[in-house]
């Protein structure tokens, strides 16, 4: 991943989603030794910790973390409401989940929990960045998808 050092104004707040682990985490890596504050939201607790503490012990950053299940109203509400606070420069929507398999035998419930995180959270949690970014004339939104996305019709193996 590259981030350039003058696209974002150092110390800039970044909020990562799906940050406790895989492509969330190696984001809040990154940006943390680029020196950006940070907001991990992941659903799991101890990994956020754990990272949230690897991060503001290698790097003077403060790191925010945000116990949230995006699929969830409430707590999307509540992260979007962080978001659209005026130190968010780097929003990086990177949660996100899978209802693989056979689109007519995948339960109904997980293809709205698939929709609801995939689609819901990331477009909302985008509007709540993006004015104050357009008013700061800085900022952006990072959009990470799979390509497993391309993969429902396959054979699961």
């Amino acid at each position: 991943m590259t981030i350039h050092p003058g696209s974002l104004a150092a110390r800039g707040t970044a909020i990562v989603t799906g940050a406790s682990s895989g492509i969330g985490a190696a984001y809040a890596r990154r940006l943390a030794a680029d020196g950006h504050h940070l907001v991990l939201v992941a659903r799991r607790a101890e990994r956020l910790r754990a990272l949230a503490a690897e991060l503001t012990g290698q790097h003077d950053v403060g790191v925010e973390t945000v116990v949230a299940d995006l699929g969830h109203a409430g707590d999307l509400d509540r992260v979007a409401r962080r978001t659209a606070e005026d130190d968010v420069e780097l929003l990086v929507n990177n949660a996100g989940i899978n209802g693989y398999g056979p689109f007519a035998e995948t339960d109904t419930a997980l293809l709205e929990k698939v929709m609801a995180v995939n689609v819901v959270a990331l477009t909302r949690l985008a509007r709540a960045a993006v004015p104050g970014m357009l008013a700061r004339s800085r900022g952006a939104v990072v959009n990470v998808a799979s390509t497993l996305a391309f993969a429902g019709s396959r054979p699961a193996t």
